[in-house]
């Protein structure tokens, strides 16, 4: 059963990587929460557990202001490598690959798998317990599907250009999570 999300303590921080940035208004709640190195997590956005379930992150992601992250397992919700969750989108799947944007106001519905290198574009939702495969592409304000071709170098390197001037950015205008940026921690 989940815990409603006014009532969840705040989350515990088990793993920290290098380098990540947690701005300071961002909302961690209800579980345990691991991150990799170099992510970015933008003012005003939330990650929550209300079903128990651990969120772990792996490195590179980015994810901007007003993006909502549940888990509503009790299993953990793996979040890849090098993913882009963009302004006002919503996740609430069982995993996300790597090297994946979720554009804004996309919607990733309750049940959902998503695989290696897949976009969901503006205001575009997944079916409930869905599966997208790998190099999917949802678009279109009728949700329609298609596949890209694999991710290639050059997009990896301006991900990792993006990441690097957000990590400049945002220590120079945004206040940090205290005591998550240079420790393990409780953070609210």
């Amino acid at each position: 059963m989940s815990t409603p999300i006014g009532q969840l303590p705040p989350a515990t921080i088990t793993s920290f990587g290098a380098e990540n940035i947690i701005c300071d208004d961002t909302e961690i709640r209800g579980a345990t929460i691991s991150f990799g190195n170099n992510n970015i997590v933008h003012p005003k956005s939330k990650i929550m557990s209300v079903g128990g379930g651990a969120i772990s992150f792996g490195n590179y992601n980015i994810i901007e202001e007003g993006v909502v992250i549940i888990n509503r397992t009790t299993e953990v919700l793996h979040i890849g490598n090098d993913n882009t969750f963009e302004v006002g989108s919503r996740f609430e799947g069982l995993s996300l690959g790597n090297g994946c944007v979720v554009e804004p106001k996309a919607s990733i519905l309750p049940g959902t798998t998503v695989g290696d290198n897949c976009v969901i574009g503006t205001s575009c939702t997944t079916w409930q317990n869905d599966v997208l495969e790998s190099n999917s592409v949802i678009f279109g304000s009728n949700n329609e599907r298609r596949k890209q071709t694999p991710r290639s170098k050059e997009q990896s390197s301006v991900h990792m250009k993006h990441v690097e001037y957000l990590k400049d950015v945002l220590k120079k205008f945004h206040a940090q999570k205290g005591g998550v940026v240079q420790a393990i921690g409780i953070v609210s």
